[in-house]
């Protein structure tokens, strides 16, 4: 059968992500004269922070407005791939091959270095109903709003932790949207040592905003723990304590803060670290912000930190990559690490919280694993994730755990548990067989073709 070769792509420099990080990374590399290429699996570049629309463009902070900055630099350059989803990354040290689905065909690229600025996701803290229609993440939320200008109902409440409820409720409500409740699952004393963080000048004007817009709405210490739907609302039961209360919404949107997106990383051969005081587990890297030879981490893949963390490694890990070293960068990473390290302490989940998930509780979406499949596979011996995934089919669906992952890792820490990173093999996400095949002149013809290591996909 005769094969077709795949295009095939060299470039000095891989950027893994157009969000804040990759395009601080890009844009450094471009002001250095240096050869790139830039990839992200959305249509759009500029990541959740900065997604926009036509007429909404908010620059309400100095971090913002630098986004946008790179955002209309970026804008028709020829670097720059969207719609493009890595599939792998092959070969061995120094000799990387990063195959990516683009426009219905593999693509085959050769980078003499990559980085890695593949951002996070929201991660969650289960109860019985959070699967239903009408309780959606609180990036949901505001990733409709951004982008198309529409609100999942007239009236919502926000429950988690985090200033990102503040962040979601308050565009919600500047949108038009009336905001019943925020529901802030630490109580006021645990916030204590945040405080000084908002006394820099960026932080305390977004803050105040948020909470005079907010005012009277956010209540602490409260968190959902169960979601019923009624009729089109859906009716929340909330807990704090002994206390109990229910209250009716168009919509319920949860976050419980982000784990970093290590999954490329791993495949590149870089360590990955569990790392609670930076959102789980993150990618291992020197000074230079190097993980493996040639391959580079930034942004939220080190620790979640937000967009001004973000973009001082994203110029950071560019310019280690060509050599160079920026000893002002370095300290001001380590301002931003520190903040880090207090954001994801404060707001974090109480650890026995996580052994209080009720047994009918849908833990892995995909696969319709619920938390009494697990705790017994735990009580059985089960203890280990590549145990449990064989036990009870957990992080085995369509999002490969990057929902129930998480969720898993927290559940066995609060038993007591050494958490473990989970295995990571091509393809990085489901895509369509269509990629590896063509029909022509009736045939099934190869579209890979044999350049590609026998570890292909």
């Amino acid at each position: 059968m005769k094969r077709i070769e795949p295009k095939r792509v060299r470039v000095d420099f891989l950027v893994a992500g157009a969000g804040i990080a990759g395009l601080s990374a890009a844009r450094t590399l471009a002001d250095e004269g240096a050869e790139f290429l830039v990839l992200d699996e959305y249509p759009f570049l500029g990541g959740q922070y900065l997604r926009h629309r036509e007429g909404y463009r908010p620059e309400d902070t100095r971090t913002r407005r630098s986004g946008f900055e790179l955002l209309d630099w970026a804008a028709g350059r020829e670097e720059f791939w969207t719609s493009s989803l890595i599939i792998g990354c092959y070969g061995d040290e120094g000799e990387k091959e990063v195959a990516v689905s683009r426009e219905g065909e593999v693509v085959v690229i050769r980078p003499g270095k990559i980085i890695i600025a593949t951002g996070a996701r929201e991660r969650y803290l289960p109860f019985p109903g959070w699967t239903l229609p009408g309780v959606l993440s609180v990036g949901a939320v505001q990733a409709l709003i951004k982008t198309s200008g529409v609100l999942p109902g007239k009236e919502g409440i926000f429950a988690g932790t985090g200033p990102f409820l503040l962040a979601a409720a308050h565009e919600f409500r500047e949108a038009g949207g009336k905001v019943l409740g925020i529901f802030e699952l630490n109580p006021p004393g645990r916030l204590l040592p945040f405080l000084p963080d908002l006394l820099e000048w960026e932080k305390l004007r977004e803050g105040t905003r948020y909470l005079l817009s907010l005012l009277g709405r956010i209540k602490f210490g409260w968190r959902a723990v169960r979601a019923e739907a009624k009729g089109e609302k859906v009716e929340v039961t909330l807990k704090k304590g002994n206390k109990r209360r229910k209250s009716t919404a168009d919509f319920l949107a949860i976050g419980y803060g982000f784990s970093p997106n290590t999954e490329l990383a791993q495949l590149c051969g870089c360590p990955v670290e569990y790392c609670p005081e930076l959102g789980g587990f993150v990618v291992k890297t020197a000074e230079d912000l190097s993980c493996a030879p040639g391959i580079y981490a930034s942004g939220e893949v080190t620790g979640i930190g937000g967009a001004r963390k973000s973009m001082i490694e994203g110029r950071l890990a560019a310019l280690s990559a060509l050599g160079k070293r920026d000893p002002g960068l370095l300290k001001a990473r380590e301002r931003e690490l520190s903040f880090a390290r207090r954001l994801n302490t404060v707001f974090s989940v109480p650890l026995h919280l996580w052994r209080e998930i009720p047994d009918e509780t849908i833990i892995c979406r995909c696969e319709d694993v619920r938390m009494g499949e697990i705790r017994r596979a735990v009580e059985e011996g089960f203890s280990l994730i590549r145990e449990l995934k064989e036990a009870t089919r957990v992080t085995m669906g369509n999002c490969q755990g990057r929902t129930c992952f998480p969720i898993i890792t927290e559940y066995l820490r609060a038993l007591g548990r050494r958490p473990e990173p989970m295995s990571v093999r091509p393809p990085l996400k489901p895509v369509e067989m269509g990629i590896f095949v063509r029909e022509w002149n009736g045939l099934k013809i190869g579209h890979i073709g044999e350049g590609l290591p026998e570890r292909g996909v």
